[in-house]
């Protein structure tokens, strides 16, 4: 970074758990914040500024003090052992304009946890209801069910887990090298992947939203029609494109035992990295209730914000419900329980972005405006 970053930040704000009102004694301290980079940081052809990780500078950190020491649920962890994401303006307004929840989340942070600010980020705060939209629906959506599919890994994991790593002869594959080279291997399988994408919808010309909630609805389709797991339906998909490309019936088992193969060696792998990395106060929770409820809390927090932002046109930070989900992530649901909750969220999102009159997309032109405004300091 070419620049001192405390010069050009216009916001910071506490984040994660401890802006959630879920957060222990032992929670991270977690800041976020905007920054104006310098004109030469955003056009350098070498390097280009889009965000900075890690811990606050000591200029940064002493900025936040006055604010962090006086917060009444603050982490009194030192401010220069938080972790620090600072996003240039420009990045950052883009996130917020495709609904990404994580940079929602700073622009709607509650003003009572704001550890600094500026007369730009007071301009960019106004505004922030211009960048509440449909997206909403499946962002937080998929942010959430991200949060699900770990869930289940994790409980396959807890009640199956792995016992060997797999070898290439369980696939019926030679224990080294194969039918075809691994270029080969590569070449068929991007025109099966091209052929496969000529099927879907990708290459036409839509918006965002409206392609994601066409491709949810053709999936539903084929699920009932086909009476098929989307598992399935992309094994059938599979060999119907391996047939039009007229694959021979050898290339195509091959192939498909090899795919299985590294399937079956990254899900190891991940198994793997997951026993090591295992927080050990987590790790107990899960073997007590059967799943992750960390995860859960997470699931069902991002639904509640996604579908709140659809109903009320408003994103809330700070969790009135904080003391519900504190004791979702300390087991107050059982895993049919929390799978039920999560469904009924998930209808509930779909019915109200039926209704919600929020717009489509942002207002473009405005949104840009308003970033260059901010940019050219006007």
């Amino acid at each position: 970074m070419s620049f001192l970053l405390e010069r050009h930040t216009i916001f910071v704000t506490l984040a994660g758990s401890q802006a959630h009102g879920t957060a222990r004694e032992s929670s991270d301290l977690d800041f976020r914040g905007v920054c104006i980079a310098p004109l030469g940081a955003r056009l350098s052809l070498f390097e280009r500024f889009e965000q900075y990780e890690g811990p606050p500078t000591p200029a940064l950190a002493a900025a936040v003090l006055p604010h962090l020491q006086t917060h009444p649920t603050a982490s009194r962890k030192p401010a220069g052992e938080a972790e620090c994401v600072v996003y240039e303006v420009a990045k950052f307004v883009q996130l917020c304009a495709a609904a990404n929840p994580n940079a929602l989340e700073i622009l709607f942070a509650d003003e009572r946890d704001w550890l600094f600010e500026t007369p730009a980020w007071r301009r960019l705060h106004a505004e922030r209801h211009g960048f509440l939209t449909k997206k909403v629906q499946q962002t937080f959506l998929g942010y959430g069910l991200a949060q699900l599919k770990r869930i289940k890994t994790h409980r396959s994991w807890l009640l199956h887990p792995p016992t060997r790593k797999p070898t290439r002869e369980d696939f019926g594959l030679p224990h080294s090298g194969g039918t075809l080279s691994r270029d080969d291997q590569d070449r068929i399988e991007q025109s099966l992947a091209d052929k496969i994408r000529g099927y879907g919808i990708d290459d036409i010309d839509m918006p965002k939203p409206v392609r994601i909630a066409l491709q949810d609805r053709l999936d539903a389709f084929h699920r009932d029609a086909l009476d098929a797991t989307d598992e399935e339906i992309e094994s059938r998909m599979r060999a119907v494109a391996s047939h039009a490309l007229h694959l021979p019936a050898d290339v195509v088992s091959s192939l498909n035992a090899e795919k299985k193969y590294r399937a079956a060696m990254k899900h190891w792998e991940s198994y793997e990295t997951w026993q090591a990395e295992r927080n050990e106060a987590r790790a107990a929770l899960e073997r007590e209730h059967g799943y992750d409820t960390k995860h859960a809390m997470h699931l069902i927090r991002l639904m509640r914000m996604g579908l709140e932002v659809l109903e009320r046109g408003d994103l809330i930070v700070r969790r009135p419900d904080a003391a519900e989900l504190i004791a979702i992530r300390d087991g107050a649901l059982s895993f049919d329980e929390l799978m039920a909750a999560a469904e009924d969220l998930q209808q509930q999102m779909e019915l109200a972005a039926r209704r919600a009159r929020l717009p489509a997309d942002v207002d473009r032109d405005r949104i840009e405006q308003l970033a260059v405004a901010l940019m050219m300091g006007e």
